[in-house]
């Protein structure tokens, strides 16, 4: 039988991300009113080479778990920064967190982590996937890791040119 599968196609244009990510924190904040998200970010002109329909389903993703896996009013930082060539975007949230053993696992398919809001949100453990592959097509690095106090962060390393 042949598979479903379909490759993701991305069609890459060199784009400003700051005004495409506070597109995706409005969308966010219909679905989401009490969410507080900020940018912090020494310039509004990164530029990078991206599919932006995946770019900012990739944010919208990243958001959203934020949020639902947050058991206080969701608080989140998006971090831009530029060190070298790389692009440095990290999503910090004071969401639960994930269990250190089980933090490995959460960029693959169908991953569900078990924990107290597991049960109230709805998912086919496909998001962090779908980012995850976006991220390969692009050759971009992510990573995930526990916060100290509460919530995590996960940081996308992107090549860019100054």
């Amino acid at each position: 039988a042949k598979s479903d599968y379909t490759p993701l196609e991305i069609k890459k244009e060199s784009v400003l991300i700051v005004p495409i990510i506070e597109e995706t924190i409005e969308n966010i904040q219909l679905k989401y009113p009490e969410a507080v998200i900020k940018i912090e970010t020494l310039s509004n002109d990164y530029k990078i080479e991206t599919d932006v329909f995946h770019f900012s389903n990739l944010v919208y993703n990243l958001l959203d778990n934020a949020v639902k896996y947050c058991s206080k009013t969701p608080e989140i930082t998006i971090g831009i920064s530029a060190e070298n060539s790389t692009l440095k975007l990290a999503f910090i949230d004071n969401g639960i967190g994930i269990s250190p053993k089980n933090i490995s696992f959460i960029f693959d398919k169908f991953y569900r982590a078990q924990n107290e809001k597991s049960n109230e949100v709805n998912g086919f453990g496909l998001g962090l996937y779908y980012v995850k592959e976006i991220c390969n097509l692009h050759n971009w690095k992510i990573k995930a890791e526990n916060n100290s106090k509460n919530g995590i962060t996960i940081t996308l390393l992107i090549p860019f040119k100054k």
